[in-house]
């Protein structure tokens, strides 16, 4: 059986399609629920490609990228974006029914009014190219290999960074700047990082090079510029490191001060090349607004931001409370965010290097008396030993926000077993395109 005709008969959890041959469940990329496609399967079951959609659903269109189908980034932009909101809906729906056995009300994703162009921190690696007119390419890797997909514009990167990348690209040929060879361990440029304001419109470039040796650096700097008047800092980094690290430890700024400023729900934010920050400014207003309204904070409350970075959702919400507490293990997101505190005049906030799951006990001990808690851990969620200090503290309210809905639910799992039940659920989309969603959950204490 060669060639199988088939229906896509629902999603799994990265929101791939799932096809079933032979009582085998197949996952697809570029499929729609409902559609009835042709596989190849002429190799074997375990090689199936999709050959062609022969009944394709209403809710497709024509990805408007030129890079789609080599790029490997947005799985779903061949998709409606109002059935990309829903599909993550009920992916959030399937994850907590699969871990509690039971039906929560998870409210509609909250998307974008635009969804594209919308991220603000752009990451690019160049490779030196032999024949061909171009000797330099510039672009992703493309998914799952070291191989770069070459463009000049992508659908969800601010057009503007996109932009600064092909005039590095062409300075870089001008100038005789080879790109850095991992398996030879030669050339200069490693990467460009290009974080912008949506507010400010102020943009920081971060060239990550080899060695510190950036012969006519300063032309380079000169030259880029003046082609780019939103440009207001350069800055050297050096990774001469055999990593898959971005970024190394040296620094060096070419121009301007070294960083950028943002202003997120009236607050206003230093954004250094290494602090952590969210790449969709527009969403993450929408993201921290709902947060603090399922919150539903009182001036006599004391909030705790357990994984605060630079400060963002805790200064926030400083208007909204009494006191804010802010716990992070990063030394350098922790100036940051006592800057940020200072710039935006905000005298009821303290931040705190630390391990929080340590703080937290600490805290326990004294006796001091929290009352909500906001949680927005990484990718792969939080520890039992932080969880269980959370519950410790007994906190009357907790925000839970994931950018991994599968590791939340677990995570909710341990919340739920002293007291705290699951109140609200609402996911954001964050990243449109893609199989990512972010969530919000609110815990209350019985």
């Amino acid at each position: 059986m060669p060639i199988i005709t088939t229906k896509v008969l629902n999603y799994n959890e990265n929101l791939k399609g799932i096809v079933k041959i032979n009582n085998k469940e197949i996952a697809l990329d570029g499929v729609i629920k409902d559609e009835v496609i042709e596989l190849d399967a002429s190799k074997d079951l375990n090689n199936i490609t999709l050959k062609k959609i022969k009944e394709p659903s209403k809710k497709r269109v024509t990805p408007p990228c030129p890079i789609y189908n080599k790029c490997g980034g947005c799985t779903l932009l061949h998709m409606d974006y109002k059935e990309q909101l829903k599909i993550k809906t009920e992916l959030v729906e399937n994850l907590f029914f699969n871990e509690f056995k039971r039906f929560y009300k998870v409210n509609d994703t909250l998307g974008m009014v635009n969804p594209s162009h919308y991220r603000n921190k752009n990451q690019i690696v160049f490779q030196n190219v032999k024949g061909g007119k171009c000797r330099l390419a510039s672009g992703f890797y493309q998914e799952n290999s070291h191989k770069i997909v070459d463009f000049t514009t992508c659908y969800i990167q601010d057009e503007t960074s996109d932009k600064i990348v092909q005039t590095i690209k062409e300075l870089m040929l001008k100038m005789h700047y080879n790109a850095y060879d991992e398996d030879h361990k030669n050339g200069l440029i490693r990467h460009v990082l290009i974080k912008r304001s949506d507010t400010t419109k102020e943009t920081m470039v971060v060239i990550v090079t080899s060695s510190e040796v950036f012969p006519g650096c300063q032309n380079f700097v000169k030259a880029l510029v003046a082609r780019h008047k939103d440009i207001t800092t350069i800055i050297q980094n050096v990774n001469s490191r055999s990593t898959s690290a971005v970024l190394g430890d040296k620094e060096k700024i070419l121009f301007g001060k070294g960083y950028i400023n943002d202003i997120l729900l009236d607050k206003k934010f230093k954004i250094s090349s290494k602090s952590f920050y969210q790449v969709n400014s527009k969403q993450c207003a929408v993201l921290y607004t709902k947060a603090l309204e399922m919150a539903n904070l009182s001036k006599n409350d004391t909030l705790l931001d357990a994984y605060c970075g630079v400060g963002t959702i805790g200064l926030i919400a400083s208007s909204k409370v009494g006191k804010v507490i802010g716990v992070e293990l990063e030394a350098s997101a922790v100036d940051d965010a006592i800057l940020n505190a200072k710039v935006n005049n905000v005298k009821n906030i303290h931040f705190f290097k630390a391990d929080a799951s340590i703080f937290l006990k600490n805290l326990t001990n004294k006796k001091e008396k929290i009352d909500v808690i906001v949680m927005d851990p990484p990718r792969k969620g939080s520890d039992l030993k932080f969880l269980n200090s959370v519950l410790k503290l007994k906190p009357k309210k907790i925000i839970y926000i994931s950018c991994d809905p599968r590791t939340q639910v677990v995570d909710l799992k341990t919340l739920t077993t002293d007291g705290y039940t699951i109140e609200q659920i609402q996911p954001v989309d964050m990243f449109p395109h893609t199989q990512h969603v972010e969530n919000i959950v609110l815990l209350e204490r019985k």
